[in-house]
């Protein structure tokens, strides 16, 4: 088989004199929607990070993290380095969610985004602003942090986003770009896959409560579960294990479970 083409000239030539400026060419990036779970309540909700913009376009909108993607790293080492960037964290469930190419879906320019799901437990954060290593925006101790950053307890309701944080309520059009599409698109997804998968054991540390459990897929799935029918839905996922929580009230200390190693994907 020759190594040259028609015009005779070899691989290495042609490369050499390639112009990509001849091209038109989309700029990609990477957003990724980092979801935990607010378990300061009797009943669990599911949060999303999001950040305030501080430039145009959608100057002031939240919007979920994300940056361009660097000539010398791959899509998914983009979005490892933006996880990094915002919790300090890298070891961390990440899913590629979907790939959004609308036209003109950003003013400044044509740009192709990858969106990746980021789910994080909660106690892993705790562990991690006691050890200093989450950016000061992340822990939102401060009024100016909080602007810049939040936390947003996130659902459907009637059809509806509903995003709620400490400094308010927010809806689709408080969001820059696509980026309610997303997160629609995201809570689908974890919706989809949370009887299937061991998706909702991302959001858990190692060992849990069967009520701990049960309150994290009914923050997940939006309903109310009824316990003795989870509890045996549940028998092929988890195995008890040897250890017993403290009540935090009059009662009963429960037993802890962990997810089962065969299970574990």
């Amino acid at each position: 088989m020759s190594g040259k083409n028609a015009q005779g000239i070899t691989e290495q030539e042609f490369l050499d004199s390639y112009n990509p400026e001849k091209y038109e060419h989309p700029s990609v990036t990477v957003d990724t929607l980092i979801f935990t779970v607010d378990k300061s309540r009797e009943d669990y909700h599911l949060q999303i990070l999001l950040v305030r913009r501080e430039d145009h376009p959608f100057l002031h909108k939240w919007a979920v993290p994300g940056g361009f993607v660097g000539m010398k790293e791959s899509v998914e080492q983009a979005a490892v380095r933006k996880l990094e960037e915002e919790t300090g964290l890298r070891d961390t469930y990440l899913e590629q969610l979907y790939t959004w190419g609308d036209v003109e879906r950003d003013p400044r320019t044509r740009i192709i985004s990858v969106s990746y799901i980021a789910l994080i437990p909660r106690e892993t954060l705790l562990c991690a602003k006691k050890e200093g290593r989450c950016p000061a925006v992340l822990t939102g101790e401060g009024k100016q942090d909080m602007q810049r950053a939040a936390w947003h307890h996130v659902s459907i309701r009637e059809e509806r986003l509903w995003l709620q944080s400490e400094s308010g309520e927010l809806d689709e059009k408080d969001l820059a770009f696509d980026h309610g599409r997303m997160i629609r698109l995201a809570l689908e997804r974890m919706k989809n896959k949370v009887f299937y998968t061991d998706i909702a054991f991302k959001l858990l540390p190692e060992k849990f409560t069967f009520p701990e459990l049960q309150r994290l897929y009914e923050a997940i799935l939006e309903e109310k579960l009824h316990a003795p029918n989870f509890r045996r839905d549940m028998g092929k996922w988890v195995e008890q294990t040897d250890e017993k929580c403290k009540p935090q009230k009059a009662g009963k200390p429960a037993w802890y479970f962990r997810q089962r190693q065969n299970e574990k994907h």
